[in-house]
């Protein structure tokens, strides 16, 4: 099972363009959804358009901790530790979507496909992770030289 790219919502930019996001001082969380939802990264704006959250049983919403961003010449790296949804879980999720959980609306910054092969990544009594890339963390923008 391989994640796919994280894929960064266009009303997120604009509220970075416009001061309203905060890329380190804000409190940003990631929720699961199942295959029902369809994330659209141009429609969905913030937390009421994500639909087929999980519920019950061992999930609940993560909240990220150690989130930067650095900026290296003209390159930002947003990232933070792993979302950690437990050491001994019972989950079967097909995305992650990250939630700033300051703003008003709860902008979505973007979501990732847990399994891009297909199917949902799952976890049976087993630990539920997921992780930003190692060197481009959840997202990386370089603008066109």
């Amino acid at each position: 099972m391989a994640a796919g790219a994280f894929v960064y919502h266009a009303a997120a930019l604009g509220a970075l363009a416009t001061k309203k996001i905060d890329l380190e001082a804000d409190e940003f969380f990631m929720l699961l959804t199942t295959s029902d939802y369809v994330p659209d990264d141009e429609a969905d704006i913030d937390l009421d358009d994500v639909t087929d959250e999980l519920s019950g049983g061992d999930y609940a919403r993560e909240t990220l901790t150690s989130v930067s961003a650095t900026l290296t010449g003209k390159t930002v790296v947003w990232t933070s530790a792993p979302a950690d949804f437990g050491a001994e879980v019972d989950i079967a999720a097909k995305y992650g979507v990250i939630i700033n959980n300051t703003t008003t609306p709860k902008y979505i910054m973007g979501h990732v496909d847990l399994n891009s092969s297909g199917g949902s990544a799952t976890s049976t009594a087993g630990p539920f992770k997921v992780s930003p890339h190692a060197t481009n963390g959840w997202w990386r923008h370089r603008p066109p030289s």
